[in-house]
């Protein structure tokens, strides 16, 4: 850790780089493990630390996020998309399906994509 700050997560950062995006890691990848690791800075952060990084071009990206009712970091995961039922798994006990506790590598995506991996899916396309 050190002591200079990020102006857009205002967390610090991490001199051994596991706070910048993996190359091709998508968006809902890096946000859900930035959230996970480091928290949620209350402010779509984590997505403008990814965007600036891997989509620099899509600078209407966080008012898009914002657009679906992500108003912060953690609210991208489950306003905007949710871990595929691909990926859960079975409880040993009630045989109820859980998200897993540790999710596989990214996928990845193609360079300047804004759209995730096939980890994740679309919240608007969930039949509720």
């Amino acid at each position: 850790m050190s002591n200079v700050i990020d102006i857009r997560t205002k967390q610090p950062i991490g001199l051994d780089g596991r706070d910048a995006p993996g190359p091709g890691e998508c968006l809902a990848c890096f946000v859900h493990r930035m959230v996970a690791d480091r928290g949620c800075t209350g402010v779509l952060g984590w997505v403008e630390r990814w965007r600036s990084e891997r989509a620099r071009r899509a600078t209407a990206l966080a008012a898009r996020l914002q657009r679906r009712g992500a108003t912060c970091d953690c609210a991208v995961i489950g306003r905007v998309w949710s871990l595929s039922a691909a990926l859960w798994e079975p409880d040993p006990t009630s045989g109820e399906l859980l998200e897993p506790g540790v999710l596989p590598q990214c996928r990845g995506v193609r360079p300047n994509s804004t759209h995730p991996c096939e980890h994740w899916v679309d919240r608007h396309d969930l039949a509720l």
